[in-house]
């Protein structure tokens, strides 16, 4: 007698999982670390579980102001357990933070506020506010984007007028469009701000400043005078967030709440410039280096759930039967869906590293003082970070989608969590710099840079090396093999961005061209990148799998840009054709570790909350658990029903 579907989903994937030419721990090893720090996350995961507040994973069925409402009862609890486990370390405290399943109204406070403090104040002004920030005696909000500006920062409207017969500044906001909108946290919660504002000093503008501005009465959280202040409303995700507006009107603030470490103002009134106005946006670089890595994590969690749904899933029968149902990962279009996803979500993972790697160099290097190799570390990891966030902002919000919808009908319903996954995560296309914006910053630095090229570096640190390269002889590659050589596919992403450059150095008023060029330099970087990571895995059988998934990942990039691999013939006729060729012949090559690969992101059921991405391939009985929690059958007959079905039933029509 054939096995019920319901049994047959976990022998499935399970069946799959057993195909793996490499340890999956090995990979949960590259992807996680240490296994003392594995056991550290495993101890700390099981007392969250076990936490009455922490462990909540119901937020599908909130409204807003719900889930606001239980936000702050976990940043509470939150708070509480760091406390009381003595979780001190900002890597511990990540990981407990990354636990929780939504967004806190503390967010900004941790990823913003705090890091603005640590690397724009000055060693007085840091020795007093930090510790207030950091034991969460003060909570803040990063106030930069305006009703009328946001990504244009040079735009803003807000102005800081020094006064100095008092030694105050008097931040007002002078027009509508010039009220803060949308940093979050500063609706409800934050009472104190990190705002920018344009610094008038003797009539004069001396650009965007970052001022620390209290917001709200410390005893009773009431608004201060001239503070006016609330909540924006829903939104696509972020629920759990108060995303706010303020607007001041003169309010005063002491000479020493500006932000000092760089540019300052001193007594009398005269200015002190930075040594770059980009120092400024200091904290725009690291939330766009962060992004990479929040980049990966969430298409990490989509493309695991996906996968293992795809593996589990029987639907259609094999060619030539009538009884036989296949895995719907069997088909190729659902391969050539997700096994790109899964090699993006890798190429993500190891360019966050790399440059949060750079970032955590030029920290440190803020510490002496700013000379030319400094700057040009900072302009490089400032172009660079805007086109990364741009691409891969975009290329992850486009594959969640894909893989949503490689999921069938069961990928729409909030139990998959995968509309939940993309509700938080696709706000990070928009916040911290939209498209268009960020690749015109970009390509506008790779133009400046093509005409004052500086001179080669063999460290991590240089991301403009593609600019060296020749690139007036084509593609070698004589055979469909040699094209696959990494040397081969290297060269190649980076004369495709140095075409895609002069391109846009012929056509500078066209923002397609200079998009491209963006896009060219940013992909070749991530699959440099994917790369590096690959060779330096020490296990032989998972590094040989990691290389056909990077290989497939640079043939999908390539396969979706062809023609500008095309550009003068670099790639022939011939050679364009291997690359579809490859991409499909990678296919079965990867089917056997497809399973492996999403397993070996070391993502528990907790952290997924999927009911078709379980570990166990449980997947329907899930389901059918799911639906009983839902609050419409907690009744037989709906409230309503009285009211409004039976008069209804009752009609005359």
């Amino acid at each position: 007698m054939p096995k019920e579907l319901a049994d047959l989903a976990p022998q499935l994937l399970q069946k799959e999982r057993a195909t793996a030419t490499f340890k999956t721990e090995a990979c949960v090893d590259l992807v996680l670390g240490s296994k003392a720090w594995q056991a550290r996350m495993d101890e700390l995961r099981s007392l969250i579980e076990a936490h009455p507040v922490l462990s909540d994973r119901d937020m599908m069925y909130r409204n807003h102001k719900e889930r606001y409402e239980v936000a702050l009862a976990k940043s509470h609890a939150f708070v509480s357990f760091l406390e009381d486990h003595n979780i001190t370390t900002p890597d511990e405290q990540q990981f407990v933070y990354y636990q929780l399943g939504e967004p806190l109204p503390i967010d900004v406070h941790r990823s913003m506020f705090i890091p603005t403090l640590e690397t724009q104040m000055d060693d007085e002004q840091r020795a007093y506010w930090l510790p207030l920030a950091r034991k969460a005696k003060i909570l803040g909000a990063y106030a930069q984007t305006e009703l009328g500006h946001g990504s244009n920062v040079q735009g803003i409207e807000t102005t800081a007028i020094y006064d100095a017969t008092t030694q105050e500044f008097v931040l007002h906001s002078p027009t509508l469009t010039s009220r803060k909108w949308w940093p979050g946290g500063l609706g409800k919660t934050a009472n104190h701000a990190i705002v920018h504002a344009r610094l008038h000093l003797g009539g004069k503008d001396r650009g965007v400043q970052a001022f620390l501005v209290p917001l709200r009465d410390m005893q009773t959280h009431a608004p201060l005078a001239g503070v006016s202040i609330g909540d924006i409303g829903p939104k696509i995700g972020f629920q759990s967030v108060d995303n706010g507006y303020c607007a001041f009107d003169h309010v005063r603030i002491p000479r020493r709440h500006m932000l000092m470490r760089f540019a300052k103002v001193l007594p009398n009134g005269d200015f002190v410039k930075p040594p770059t106005d980009k120092l400024v946006y200091f904290t725009m670089v690291r939330v766009r280096v962060f992004i990479s890595y929040v980049c990966y994590r969430y298409m990490a969690f989509v493309v695991t759930i996906a996968t293992r749904f795809s593996a589990a899933r029987l639907q259609g029968y094999a060619r030539g039967s009538k009884t036989d149902e296949v895995p719907v990962l069997a088909y190729e279009n659902q391969q050539l869906t997700l096994f790109p996803l899964i090699g993006l979500s890798y190429a993500a993972m190891f360019t966050s590293r790399r440059l949060t790697s750079i970032y955590d160099s030029m920290v440190s290097a803020l510490g002496g003082p700013m000379d030319a190799h400094k700057l040009d570390m900072l302009n490089q990891l400032h172009a660079t970070s805007s086109g990364l966030k741009a691409l891969l902002t975009t290329e992850v919000g486009n594959g969640m989608e894909r893989a949503r919808r490689a999921c069938g009908g069961h990928g729409f319903s909030a139990s998959s969590n995968i509309p939940h996954l993309m509700q938080e995560f696709i706000g990070a296309c928009t916040y911290e710099g939209t498209f268009d914006v960020l690749v015109q910053q970009h390509g506008a630095s790779l133009l400046k840079r093509l005409h004052k090229p500086t001179p080669s570096s063999s460290s991590s640190m240089d991301l403009f090396a593609y600019m060296r390269v020749d690139a007036s002889s084509p593609c070698d590659a004589m055979t469909p093999e040699m094209l696959l050589e990494p040397s081969t596919l290297l060269r190649a992403f980076q004369v495709r961005a140095l075409k895609t450059l002069l391109v846009a150095d012929r056509h500078k008023a066209s923002m397609h061209c200079i998009s491209r060029a963006s896009m060219g330099h940013a992909e070749s970087v991530i699959l440099q990148c994917f790369y590096d990571g690959v060779v330096a895995i020490h296990d032989t059988a998972l590094r040989h799998a990691m290389r056909q998934l990077w290989q497939l990942y640079a043939l999908w990039r390539m396969s979706e840009h062809l023609g500008e691999f095309r550009m003068d013939d670099y790639l022939s006729a011939t050679q364009a054709t291997w690359v579809t060729d490859g991409l499909l012949s990678l296919l079965p090559q990867l089917r056997p570790n497809a399973i492996a690969l999403v397993d070996g992101f070391g993502l528990t059921d907790f952290e997924l909350n999927s009911a078709i991405g379980r570990y166990d391939g449980d997947i329907y009985r899930a389901l059918v658990a799911r639906a009983a929690k839902e609050p419409l059958n907690q009744t037989d007959v709906v409230d309503g029903y009285h009211k409004y079905l039976q008069p209804i039933l009752a009609s005359k029509l």
